[in-house]
C-alpha cells in the first residue's frame, strides 16, 4: 500500500505540472490515495510539527555543513568519483552533450520533459509535503505526518544551499547563448546554471522518499529513477549543462540523507549533538555515547 502512496506523490505531482488547471483535482487524489496507507505502526517514531521541529533545521543545516570533516574512506572515495565525473563533463563533455541534445529534441521528449518537470520545481513540493503531512494530521498517520515534514525540512535547507552556490558561482546557462566554461561569479542580475536546482531538488526528494520507505524493494528504484528522468529533462530543455546536473544531484541526495538521519526512527525521533551520557544499570551505572 506504500508503494500506491509513493506513486500518487509522483503522479500526482507531475500531473499538476502537465495540466496545471487539473491541479485541485490531483491535489485531491494524492490525499485520497494516502488514506489508503498503514496509519498505526507502533515502529515509526514521529516527526512533528514542534519547537523542537524548528530548532532541528539549524542543528540539521550544521550537521550538513561539517559532515565533510568526519567523512570515512568510503565518503572520501564517493566525494572523489563525484568530483572527477563532473570535472570530466565539465572539461570533455558538456558542450558536446549540449549540442547534440538539442540536435535531438522531439516532441516525445519534449512532452517527457514537462510531465517530470514538476519533481524538480520547488513549487510543488511545497504542496506535496502540505498535503502528506496534512494526511498524517487528519488520519493520524504517523509515517505520513514524518515524511511530510522531513521533505519540507529537505527542501528548504537545499534551496538555501544551493542558493548560495548558485549565486557565489554565476555559471551561465546554455540557453545564454554562454560556452560550457562561461561563468560571471558574484554579480546582479545573477546566473543560476550551476547546480542545477531541479536535481538537486529532484533527489533531495527521491532521497527521503527512498529511506524512509527502503524496506519496500521497489520503492528506492521508483524514486532514484523518476529523478533521473528530471535530470535529463533540464538537458532536454537547454537549461543545464551536465555537470551542473551531476553536482546538483550528489548535493540533493547528500543534504537529504544527512537530515533523515538526524531524525531516526528509533529513540527520542531527533539527533541533536553527540553527547555523553551517564545512564543506570542494573548493577550500577554505564557510560554511553549518543549518536
Amino acid at each position: 500500500m506504500r508503494t500506491i502512496l509513493l506513486l500518487s506523490i509522483f503522479l500526482g505531482m507531475s500531473s499538476i505540472g502537465f495540466a496545471q488547471n487539473q491541479s485541485i483535482m490531483d491535489s485531491v487524489q494524492i490525499v485520497t490515495i494516502l488514506n489508503a496507507a498503514d496509519t498505526n505502526d507502533s515502529t515509526i517514531h514521529p516527526v512533528k510539527l514542534d519547537w523542537n521541529y524548528v530548532k532541528s533545521y539549524w542543528y540539521d543545516t550544521k550537521a550538513v555543513v561539517t559532515r565533510p570533516f568526519s567523512w570515512k574512506e568510503n565518503n572520501i572515495a564517493q566525494f572523489a568519483i563525484i568530483s572527477w565525473v563532473s570535472g570530466a563533463s565539465y572539461l570533455l563533455a558538456d558542450q558536446k552533450i549540449k549540442n547534440w541534445s538539442q540536435e535531438n529534441v522531439t516532441h516525445f521528449t519534449n512532452t517527457a520533459s514537462e510531465i517530470v518537470d514538476p519533481l524538480g520545481n520547488g513549487r510543488y513540493l511545497w504542496i506535496t509535503s502540505g498535503l502528506v503531512f496534512l494526511h498524517g494530521q487528519v488520519f493520524k498517520n504517523q509515517k505520513s505526518t514524518r515524511v511530510g515534514l522531513l521533505i519540507l525540512e529537505s527542501q528548504l535547507i537545499n534551496g538555501v544551499l544551493g542558493q548560495i552556490v548558485k549565486l557565489s558561482a554565476g555559471r551561465k546557462r546554455p540557453w545564454d547563448g554562454a560556452t560550457a566554461h562561461d561563468w560571471a561569479g558574484p554579480q546582479y542580475p545573477p546566473y543560476h546554471s550551476f547546480p542545477s536546482g531541479h536535481a538537486q531538488t529532484a533527489f533531495a526528494l527521491a532521497t527521503v522518499v527512498a529511506m524512509e520507505f527502503k524496506h519496500i524493494r521497489a520503492v528506492p528504484i521508483i524514486a532514484y529513477s523518476l529523478a533521473t528522468l528530471t535530470v535529463l529533462s533540464r538537458i532536454n530543455a537547454n537549461a543545464h549543462w551536465t555537470s551542473d546536473l551531476i553536482v546538483g544531484a550528489a548535493l540533493g541526495h547528500f543534504i537529504s540523507k544527512t537530515i533523515v538521519r538526524q531524525h531516526p526512527e528509533s529513540g527520542d525521533g531527533y539527533r541533536k549533538k553527540l553527547g555523553w551520557q551517564l545512564l543506570p544499570t542494573g548493577t550500577g551505572f554505564t557510560l554511553a555515547k549518543s549518536f
